[in-house]
C-alpha cells in the first residue's frame, strides 16, 4: 500500500509537471488531451491514494457484472426448490452432489455446510455473515465509483486553474485572453461531463445492482433455511416468490441482508404453507 501511495503522488506531480510546462495555445488535439490527461489522470491517481489497486480492478469487474446480469433471482428461486426436491428424494448425498454443480457463492457454500452436517443454528450465522461481508465488498466498490464522480469536477477545476496561471503570467496581449479561457474551460467541461455522464450514472447502476443482488442474498438465506427445515420444495418456492415480488416492489424498503428471527421465519413459513 505504500507504495502504491508514492506512486499515486508521484503520478500527480508528473501531470501536474506537464500541464504546466505543454504549450497549448488554441483548442485542438492537444488541448483536449492534456484536459483529459488531468482530469483523469488526477482522479485515477486520487483514488489509487484512497483504494487499493484490487478493490479498484474488483469494482470494475463488479461494474461489468452489473450489465452482464440477467434474472438471476428467477434462477435462483427455481433452483432452492430443485435441490428442495433433491433433498426430499435422495438425502443428503445426491444434495452434495447437485451443490458441486453450482458456481462458487452464497447458495454453494450453503449446499456445503449442510454436506457437512453442522448444526442449523451454525449453518444461520455462516449464511447470514457471508451475505453481510458479500454486500459491504459491493458497498466498496459503489463508494470507489462515487468519489471519483466527485473528483472529476474539482480536478476539471485544478486543470483550469493550471491553464489560467500560465496564461497570466505569460500573456502579453489581453485580446487573445479569450482563445486562451477557451483552452482554460476545456478541463473543467470535461471534469462535468465526466462526472454527469459517466461516473454518476455508473455508480447509479451498480447501486441498482447492488439492490438486486441484496433481495437474491435475502431469498438464499431464507430458501436454505426451509430447505434444511425439509419442508415441502412447493412451498418454499411459493415463499420465495412472494418475498421476492414484496421486496422488488419500487416503494418498498431497502435493508442490508440479515435473517428474520426464527419465531418469525417459522410463522412466515406456515403462513405461506
Amino acid at each position: 500500500m505504500i507504495s502504491q501511495f508514492i506512486f499515486s503522488i508521484l503520478l500527480s506531480i508528473l501531470i501536474f509537471f506537464i500541464a504546466f510546462h505543454l504549450k497549448v495555445e488554441e483548442i485542438g488535439l492537444a488541448s483536449n488531451l492534456t484536459a483529459l490527461m488531468i482530469v483523469l489522470g488526477g482522479t485515477l491517481a486520487a483514488t489509487l491514494i484512497a483504494y487499493p489497486w484490487k478493490k479498484i480492478i474488483w469494482a470494475l469487474r463488479l461494474l461489468r457484472k452489473s450489465f452482464q446480469a440477467q434474472d438471476e433471482i428467477e434462477w435462483t428461486i427455481k433452483k432452492i426448490a430443485n435441490l428442495a426436491r433433491a433433498y426430499r428424494q435422495g438425502g443428503i448425498r445426491i444434495l452434495e452432489q447437485q451443490g458441486e454443480e453450482l458456481s462458487p457463492g452464497l447458495l454453494k457454500t450453503s449446499i456445503e455446510l449442510m454436506a457437512f452436517q453442522c448444526p442449523r443454528e451454525r449453518i444461520e450465522q455462516i449464511v447470514q455473515k457471508e451475505a453481510q461481508l458479500t454486500y459491504v465488498q459491493y458497498e466498496t466498490a459503489y463508494k470507489i465509483l462515487y468519489s471519483m464522480a466527485r473528483l472529476a469536477p474539482a480536478l476539471g477545476l485544478t486543470g483550469t486553474i493550471v491553464v489560467l496561471i500560465r496564461v497570466f503570467v505569460h500573456i502579453t496581449d489581453p485580446k487573445s485572453l479569450v482563445e486562451y479561457m477557451a483552452v482554460a474551460l476545456l478541463n473543467t467541461f470535461y471534469g462535468v461531463v465526466l462526472a454527469n455522464l459517466c461516473f454518476v450514472p455508473l455508480s447509479n447502476k451498480l447501486r441498482e445492482f447492488m439492490d438486486y443482488e441484496e433481495t437474491r442474498l435475502e431469498l438464499i438465506q431464507e430458501g436454505i433455511l426451509d430447505l434444511y427445515d425439509g419442508e415441502n420444495p412447493r412451498a418454499i418456492q411459493a415463499k420465495l416468490e412472494a418475498l421476492s415480488a414484496a421486496v422488488m416492489k419500487p416503494n418498498s424498503a431497502r435493508r442490508r441482508p440479515e435473517l428474520l428471527p426464527a419465531a418469525t421465519k417459522k410463522r412466515a413459513s406456515s403462513a405461506v404453507s
